[in-house]
């Protein structure tokens, strides 16, 4: 064989080793196609026009318009969100699928008896998207203009006062526990079946007093059909601003508002879970955003890490666990 067709030969069969050197590894980059690949389900448990739902929507279409690729809202329905947070706790790890909880995820546990998941081991939280502060409102028959002239009120005449709420067990009737045992008032509690049917009542004097959204109560106590007294969170809502909060008050416990929250199944990879938050956090900036779950919607927009996310959760947890132990609230 001639020299230059030797080199040739060479040449050809380094070619081809190098090819085959390197196709495993262009192969795995190919496998591995870059977050997200496909359009990512957001599961609500609650019905279209909800308080999750519209923040499921507001955040959803921003955050599809970051990712590339669409946000399909899902709403399932039932067991105080239970539903919707197992369908996703038993979901692939790969980020799409995800949940829009709101704080039921943290209450269910202490009055559901048997829950097919965990919480704490079967999601793993994002980012904490908003807050929703509840509101002391009382009907005009209640002679308190004050929170100190209400639980004064309420002292004098043990047991005469009475609350309505969502539900047994509902976000409204476990934060009217918490609020009554903080400041030591006791009132019979009236379950309605949802907020709308609980404001009704206070509104026509069949209960005394309520928790409730802000949203919910600020326009009948602009048209002083309630009185307000106090709000159940850290900070003032720019929607009442001259509503003082519990913590100002006097009572720094009652600072624990509702949250709204997005999570994925456990075992998310963390460069998945990077991702979201961060593009998250780049939503919760917009100023659409803001005007819609703010200045409409009574909201407070949060934020923040995954981690932190993660305490706001393990604190609720203990918190509605120590209310329905000492409240003794009947499990489900």
């Amino acid at each position: 064989m001639r020299f230059h067709e030797h080199m040739d030969l060479v040449q050809r069969r380094r070619r081809i080793l190098l090819s085959l050197c390197l196709a495993p590894a262009v192969g795995g980059v190919r496998a591995a196609d870059p977050y997200p690949s496909q359009p990512i389900k957001m599961f609500v448990g609650f019905s279209p026009g909800s308080a999750t739902d519209v923040v499921a929507r507001a955040i959803g279409d921003a955050l599809g318009k970051r990712l590339g690729q669409p946000v399909v809202i899902d709403n399932r329905t039932g067991a105080g969100g239970s539903l919707a947070a197992d369908v996703v706790a038993k979901a692939p790890p790969d980020g799409h699928t995800l949940l829009l909880a709101s704080s039921s995820i943290t209450i269910n546990p202490a009055v559901y008896s048997k829950l097919a998941f965990d919480v704490a081991r079967d999601l793993t939280p994002i980012c904490l998207v908003a807050r929703s502060p509840l509101i002391v409102v009382v009907h005009p028959k209640v002679p308190a203009n004050s929170l100190a002239e209400f639980v004064n009120h309420a002292k004098s005449s043990p047991g005469k006062l009475n609350y309505g709420s969502s539900g047994l067990g509902g976000s409204s009737h476990m934060a009217t526990e918490l609020f009554a045992m903080d400041t030591g008032i006791q009132a019979a509690h009236i379950p309605y079946r949802g907020n709308s049917q609980a404001l009704a009542a206070l509104l026509a004097g069949d209960v005394d007093f309520l928790l409730d959204t802000v949203i919910n109560a600020m326009p009948h106590i602009a048209a002083q059909k309630v009185r307000a007294l106090a709000l159940l969170s850290d900070k003032r809502s720019a929607l009442v601003a001259q509503v003082p909060t519990l913590p100002e008050l006097g009572y720094p416990r009652l600072s624990t508002s509702l949250f709204f929250g997005v999570l994925g199944p456990a075992g998310l990879p963390a460069t998945v879970v990077e991702r979201l938050n961060r593009e998250l956090l780049v939503v919760l900036k917009d100023k659409d955003i803001e005007k819609r779950l703010v200045e409409s919607g009574g909201l407070s927009l949060e934020g923040g890490s995954p981690e932190e996310f993660r305490k706001v959760i393990a604190d609720d947890l203990s918190t509605w666990r120590r209310v329905a132990a000492d409240a003794k609230v009947p499990t489900q």
